[in-house]
Parts: structure tokens; sequence; C-alpha cells
């Protein structure tokens, strides 16, 4: 079943001045910030978006939890349309934020929650054992009665996604959950998500500039760079899509002098560089365009020269590399769009 899905999906806001605002004979300037996004997230799927500041991240998870509304384009969630349909959207969905300002400071971990779970109408019986199961679920029932100013920054996000889970949600958003934690917190957090809540059948979308985290995570990733989603796939499929070329990392012994030249001069060899050498084995990293092809002529030329090869490994693309080559690639579409005319600068 299709968690969610999105059709051009399309959010302006007006860009505030301040008060020349108000005068009426004023031309308004917008701010485009979802820009005709097009998904489809499956159920049960962890899903995730990355992109830099600005990207438009937080506007698409916003939208798609009716917290506002499309300026043009349609989205679904679980079959309910975000425009018409906002209380069904809002009963099906869960939002993690690392908004520590949304919490009430001098109340309790459980206070809070209590606050929030009346928000949902839950009955008291019921809700006193939910609070007691999500607080169990991130690991804050010993520290359920202390004030959240006296919590850490650890345990602020492990409230945040206890909250998130109070109404069951079939769909959890959420943003940035590991921002600011130290490293063991973080992959706690990340491993709570992963087993805990993916784990048990619920749909994740996950915001995040971490790459490490996404890739550990996410079955799926959408790049968004100026409101648009310039790639999408899993991490293979992207580094599929932007892997222009492929390292190779050999360990060689008995090697001629100019094995490196020899090595240069092979066709789809994009560069050839030696990273050491110890005890009579050379260690070069080859840059290698078609490597299926290319390797063997390039393992060839060796054995051919003298050498013996002691090791050979490939090392794949970073998701890093794969995000940078993305927003390259999308800020060249971007400018060829303006170039023909084709962007929106007001209205």
């Amino acid at each position: 079943m299709i968690a969610i899905k999105t059709t051009d999906l399309t959010k302006r806001f007006p860009r505030s001045t301040g008060y020349r605002d108000l005068l009426p004979f004023r031309h308004r300037q917008w701010v485009t910030a979802v820009d005709g996004a097009s998904l489809d997230i499956e159920e049960g799927e962890l899903f995730g978006l990355l992109g830099p500041n600005g990207a438009g991240k937080t506007t698409l998870i916003k939208l798609l939890c009716s917290l506002v509304l499309p300026t043009s384009g349609s989205a679904q969630v679980f079959g309910h349309d975000v425009r018409g349909e906002e209380q069904a959207v809002k009963e099906l969905v869960g939002l993690v934020s690392a908004e520590e300002r949304s919490f009430f400071w001098r109340l309790t971990g459980r206070e809070n929650l209590g606050f929030y779970a009346c928000l949902y109408h839950m009955p008291r019986p019921e809700m006193e054992e939910r609070i007691d199961e999500v607080l169990a679920l991130v690991g804050l029932t010993a520290e359920d009665d202390i004030r959240f100013q006296n919590y850490s920054t650890g345990m602020r996000q492990k409230l945040a996604i206890a909250r998130g889970l109070l109404s069951r949600p079939k769909l959890l958003f959420v943003d940035e959950p590991t921002r600011s934690l130290d490293p063991l917190s973080a992959q706690a957090i990340r491993q709570f998500l992963k087993d805990e809540v993916a784990g048990a059948g619920t749909t994740v979308v996950l915001a995040t500039h971490n790459m490490d985290e996404a890739e550990q995570l996410c079955d799926r990733l959408a790049i968004m760079d100026h409101g648009r989603v310039i790639a999408l796939g899993s991490v293979q499929e992207l580094r599929s899509l932007f892997q222009r070329h492929e390292l190779c990392e050999l360990e060689v012994s008995d090697f001629p002098q100019d094995i490196e030249g020899l090595l240069s001069l092979a066709e789809g060899v994009m560069g050839c560089r030696r990273t050491g050498q110890q005890n009579g084995v050379l260690s070069l990293e080859l840059e290698l365009l078609n490597r299926p092809a290319v390797l063997p002529e390039v393992l060839r030329i060796i054995v051919h020269s003298g050498g013996q090869i002691r090791n050979c490994r490939l090392r794949e693309l970073a998701l890093e590399e794969i995000f940078v080559q993305a927003l390259r690639a999308g800020t060249a579409d971007e400018e060829l769009r303006h170039g023909c005319g084709l962007g929106l600068s007001q209205a």
C-alpha cells in the first residue's frame, strides 16, 4: 500500500519585507519552499529526506502533516488528501521535531506527555497506560518525574520521540533526530528508530543532514534542493546514477619503475597515484571509468610488466559524494531552467 503519494506538490510563501507589505500598490515577492515534488512512499518504508539548509525538507513534512496547505499540486497520506481531509491525516501521523520550545520546560517528562495526550482526547486510563508504554520504549521510565529543563539533550530527543509515538501513528515524521547528540546517544536513537519503530511496521520519513545516518537507516532517499526533488532511489541506485568513476586500490610487488605511467596510458584510467610503499609493496589508487571493462586491462598490464598483484579493493562512492554531485547536477539544471525563462520569482 502507498503511504504517501505527492504529485507536483508546491508551496509558496510571501516574502516578508516589513511594514512595506502593508502598502496596497506593492507587488508581493514569493519564496517557493517546495517546488513540484512528486513522491511515492510505500507503507512500512524507512524513507530519508536529504538536503542542505533551506532545501524544503521541513516544509514538505509540514505539508504532509496538514500543518500547512499546498499552493498547488496534491498529496495523499494513506489515501487521505492533505487538503480537505486534514483531521483524518493528523490522526494517522506523528511528528518528532528537535524543536525544544514546543515542550513546557517547568513540567516533568510525564506531565509534558500528559498535556499532549489530552490534545488527542485520550481517556485518562488509556492515557496513563500509553504514557507508561512510550516512556518504557525510549528508556525514560526512571526519569519521568524530572523537569524537562533538567533533561540532557539526548533525553529531550527521546521525549520528543515518545511524544510522536503517543497516538500510535501509522506514519512517523522525524526531523533531525540526532542533531547535537554525542555519538553514543545518536547511535542509540538510530537503533531505536530502526528496530522499535520501523521494525514494528510504522512508516518513517526521516529528514537529516547526516549522511552516515541516512545510509545506515533508510531504504530509499530523496535529495532535495531549492524545494525540488533532484534525485530519488536507494543508495545503490543513486550511486549508479551519479558515480562517474570508481576507485580501485591496488597493492603490487615486483613492479617496474614506470608502473604509474604505464597504467595512466590505459584507456579508461582517469587517474593513478601512489599512496604508499612498504617492504617492497607499492600501494596505488586508480580512478576507473567503466570499471568492468577497464580493471581486467589494468591487471593484465601489471602482470605482463612483471608485477605481482598482492591485493585489489574497490571503493564505492560515499553517500556524501553522491549528495554533492546531485546538488551540482541540480544547480546546473536550475540555471538552465532560469536561462530558458522557466523560473518564478514573483506572483
